[in-house]
């Protein structure tokens, strides 16, 4: 028997159409090849994928909970059902989720957390609608999957629809999310617009959680095309913020964006790129290192010449840094 279990991890990369199997011969994880030796633990895992259809079809707007739920379910399964007993743990984890999506309640619209943010951008408007399934402390903040709906300004109707597996707002007081704000070290923005490759087209990103460097804010970024009229998730500039603390800076008047990130307490990098056919080029850098004295910190400015950094280095008294 051919079983599905491989086909659940492809068909959380995007909205379900139709089921499909994959020979066993493309297992490669304990729990795939596992699910593939064993007649019962097959079984299982075609009822499962019946199940996550059923229940993904049935959910409405809220599929994206169940396909988030899933995500979950999986990475859990992959860490938890190891060897000795990986089939004993394998089919308690099938037998419970069936279970679980087999009683996916119908979905509610009161779920829905729904944010129009009219005063982010000259020439969108968003709508974020989100399903809070974790709320910060105080109140103050939402994190769940959830849609992003962008309309040319004034517009009633979608331009385009986003869906995302995790959004990740700060509120302010009142409740409403903050927008285009990106304070190191703090709460930033759900929405943050702008020309991110100086084509003179707005941009905008969308915190996608806290997945940055020392669980700093993460986002997804989406480049606008003039020649779709759409956005386009830009992956070099989502990978870039993920790596770095926090938002990049963006100075539209040089054209260069800027990027802060650090390894421990006393050493950091500023990095700045230009934009290159939508990606960032790292141009120079500064490193400030205090880690090798108590008295003095070693500052090394460099330029990249021809695919590797070059520049010098000199010591500044600690008294002397800004």
């Amino acid at each position: 028997m051919k079983p599905l279990f491989l086909y659940l991890n492809l068909l959380l990369l995007a909205p379900i159409a139709h089921a499909s199997s994959f020979d066993c011969s493309k297992a490669t994880t304990p729990t795939e090849k596992a699910i593939c030796s064993d007649p019962h633990l097959s079984a299982l895992d075609n009822q499962l994928s019946i199940s996550y259809q059923i229940a993904w079809k049935n959910a409405g707007e809220g599929d994206i909970v169940v396909r988030h739920q899933q995500r979950a379910w999986l990475k859990n399964l992959n860490e938890q059902c190891t060897s000795p007993q990986i089939n004993t743990c394998i089919e308690e984890h099938q037998t419970e989720r069936i279970r679980a999506l087999n009683n996916t309640p119908p979905f509610d619209p009161s779920s829905v957390t729904e944010y129009k943010l009219t005063q982010a951008s000259r020439s969108f408007d968003f709508v974020i609608r989100m399903f809070p399934i974790i709320q910060g402390p105080d109140d103050t903040t939402r994190e769940g999957p959830g849609r992003v709906l962008v309309f040319a300004k004034g517009s009633a109707t979608p331009l385009q629809t986003i869906v995302m597996d995790n959004i990740f707002a700060s509120l302010a007081k009142g409740g409403q999310p903050l927008t285009n704000t990106a304070k190191l070290y703090d709460y930033q923005g759900l929405v943050n617009v702008g020309d991110f490759n100086f084509d003179s087209h707005e941009d905008f990103a969308i915190q996608n959680g806290n997945e940055g460097a020392y669980g700093g804010p993460s986002y997804s970024v989406y480049l606008y095309s003039p020649s779709t009229d759409r956005f386009q998730l830009s992956q070099s500039m989502t990978d870039l913020i993920a790596s770095t603390l926090g938002f990049f800076d963006v100075d539209t008047n040089k054209k260069l964006l800027t990027t802060l990130s650090k390894d421990g307490c006393c050493f950091h990098t500023t990095t700045t790129y230009t934009v290159v056919h939508d990606d960032p080029i790292p141009v120079s850098r500064e490193i400030e290192d205090a880690t090798k004295s108590d008295k003095y910190i070693l500052v090394t400015t460099q330029r990249m010449v021809n695919g590797k950094w070059q520049g010098k280095s000199k010591h500044v008294p600690q008294d002397k840094t800004p």
